[in-house]
């Protein structure tokens, strides 16, 4: 008679060392994940900063001839800082007829910008900075700068910008 002397399974050595290759594997491709988490942050920040340059150009588009001039006295726009203050109140030539001009145009313009910056980027602490590359107070080349704080990987903060240069 043949004696059967087969092995079948696996020692527990085999499985350890399978189970610690397996961790390996997953610890790497969550830190992946992890990073790729903050990268997808990163970009939305980004993306929102720029579309509120455009936003921000798109406002001086429509109210560049109000702020640049009123009835011949030249009103000083640029260079222009505007940092969101919660709790601000509209000017209040925006809701009394005949409306915004020259001080009071440039007064809305600020406070629409802080406003926008305040609704979307509210705790990366944004600026702006608007200011006249080229050209005349007829017809500007203007630079708008957005820039916000940005969290690093080491703990620490960073100043991030995006930059629109558009002609009214």
């Amino acid at each position: 008679m043949k004696k059967l002397t087969t092995n079948q399974g696996f020692t527990l050595i085999e499985v350890m060392v399978a189970l610690f290759i397996l961790t390996i594997g997953m610890l790497g491709s969550t830190a992946m994940m992890l990073r790729s988490q903050q990268q997808a942050e990163e970009t939305s920040i980004e993306t929102t900063a720029a579309q509120r340059a455009w936003n921000i150009a798109e406002l001086l588009r429509a109210s560049i001839s109000h702020v640049s001039s009123t009835s011949g006295e030249t009103t000083i726009l640029f260079p222009l800082t505007v940092s969101p203050s919660p709790g601000a109140v509209a000017p209040t030539c925006s809701t009394t007829p005949p409306g915004c001009s020259g001080a009071g145009m440039l007064d809305l313009t600020s406070f629409l910008i802080g406003r926008e910056l305040d609704t979307f980027l509210p705790e990366e602490s944004p600026k702006a900075a608007i200011s006249q590359l080229a050209g005349d107070a007829a017809d500007p080349v203007l630079k708008v700068d957005i820039t916000w704080n940005k969290l690093i990987a080491d703990g620490s903060e960073a100043t991030q910008t995006y930059t629109l240069i558009f002609q009214p």
